[in-house]
């Protein structure tokens, strides 16, 4: 909404305290405690394969009914929490937001009493490395929904009573603070990928889970790759700053580094480059499957490397752009040993992610331009596994040269 929309509905008088606002803001005081009927055991679970299995139609009515459930109730309510909607049809949206919350916490209740069930306790790590048979109830996957349910969910849902409060508090105020419009919309959003996140643990295939943690790795690598291109590449009308200067520049304004720092940031951009080709290729490859199974071979200790191992890779570009981006404030020793670490990180991670892409993975896509995608990706993981070694190297010798170019 833009600016004068908010000021034309601001500028509207504000309301009267009818029934509806003051049941309204006694019930969602009364949510906001963050009450929950059904209690969580802290013991460790019973997790043997024969209970797992028995339970299985009360997992598929938790990913295929409550939780997509749950998700259109949060939705509905924060739509009903817009001001625009409120402020032009209180009474109809007051009473809407007075029958959803006793749903959304009775839909709560059965979500934790349906995992309650399934796992009758708490799901620890370290994961099994001897998991393979347990397919959809694989460790990896329980502990994922386990710690969504009882941190995101029990976390983010008292906010929704807070606001429902502030909402209706604010709207008896001449001049509503705007904050709580990007509140709402904010919990709404953790809460609905939350549920999305348990939904695709508890229902979708293993390859759907690592392609959207590969997303979130790619989204790192293209933010930092990003940035580099711009860092590297000055405008025409920039002025040069001096070291000094690079630390105060205002929003808007564009950093511009030494020569020498641009130099060593052109070096690193390969890496980047081929980094995000990595997961792009997996990721387009692997979309083209029609039918991938709900289970590989790996075990859950597996899934767990693969998983994070991703976004450790997207985190290490985030640092790197960090470290480069001040590469002219900070000594030129310091700023050596932690590029050259956090290069020598990135290349272990890359090697034992290709193995179990190789052993576990790549068998499962079809075939490419004619190929079986293992004599396929064989050659070209080759040929990548050669550019970065290439890249890696070529990255190291230019952060030496920069030290040694130092002033």
């Amino acid at each position: 909404m833009s600016d004068p929309d908010i000021d034309q509905l601001l500028e509207k008088p504000h309301l009267p305290d009818i029934p509806e606002t003051q049941l309204l803001r006694h019930q969602a005081g009364f949510q906001s405690s963050g009450r929950v009927r059904v209690q969580f055991a802290d013991t460790p679970a019973d997790l043997s394969i024969d209970r797992l299995r028995s339970q299985k139609d009360l997992l598929t009515q938790l990913h295929t009914s409550l939780l997509p459930l749950l998700h259109h109730q949060i939705t509905t309510i924060s739509q009903a929490l817009d001001y625009s909607e409120l402020r032009q049809d209180t009474a109809s949206k007051l009473a809407l937001m007075l029958e959803i919350q006793p749903q959304i916490a009775h839909t709560v209740d059965q979500v934790i009493r349906a995992f309650n069930d399934i796992i009758a306790g708490r799901v620890l790590e370290p994961f099994p490395t001897n998991d393979q048979h347990f397919e959809e109830f694989k460790f990896f996957r329980l502990h994922g929904a386990d710690f969504s349910i009882r941190e995101d969910y029990i976390v983010h849902l008292p906010t929704l009573w807070e606001n429902s409060c502030r909402v209706i508090d604010e709207l008896q105020l001449p001049v509503p603070e705007r904050k709580i419009l990007s509140a709402i919309a904010y919990k709404s959003y953790i809460l609905k990928r939350a549920i999305n996140h348990t939904i695709s643990l508890l229902g979708a295939s293993e390859l759907s889970i690592l392609w959207d943690r590969w997303l979130d790795g790619l989204a790192d690598i293209d933010t930092a790759l990003t940035e580099l291109s711009t860092l590297s590449n000055p405008r025409p009308d920039d002025t040069i700053s001096t070291s000094q200067d690079t630390t105060s520049t205002s929003q808007g304004e564009r950093k511009v580094l030494s020569k020498q720092a641009i130099q060593l940031i052109n070096s690193f951009i390969p890496i980047a480059k081929l980094s995000r080709l990595f997961f792009v290729k997996l990721f387009r490859e692997g979309m083209n499957s029609k039918q991938v199974p709900l289970s590989t071979d790996m075990s859950s200790h597996q899934m767990d490397f693969l998983d994070t191992s991703a976004c450790n890779i997207g985190e290490c570009f985030t640092d790197m752009l960090y470290q480069l981006e001040d590469s002219d404030i900070d000594p030129r020793p310091g700023t050596s040993r932690y590029l050259i670490g956090e290069i020598e990180k990135l290349t272990p991670l890359f090697q034992s992610y290709l193995v179990l892409v190789v052993l576990y993975i790549v068998p499962l896509y079809p075939d490419i331009n004619g190929l079986s995608s293992q004599i396929y990706f064989r050659d070209w993981f080759v040929s990548w596994n050669t550019s970065f070694s290439v890249a890696t190297h070529n990255a190291i010798q230019a952060v030496h040269f920069f030290e040694r170019d130092g002033p």
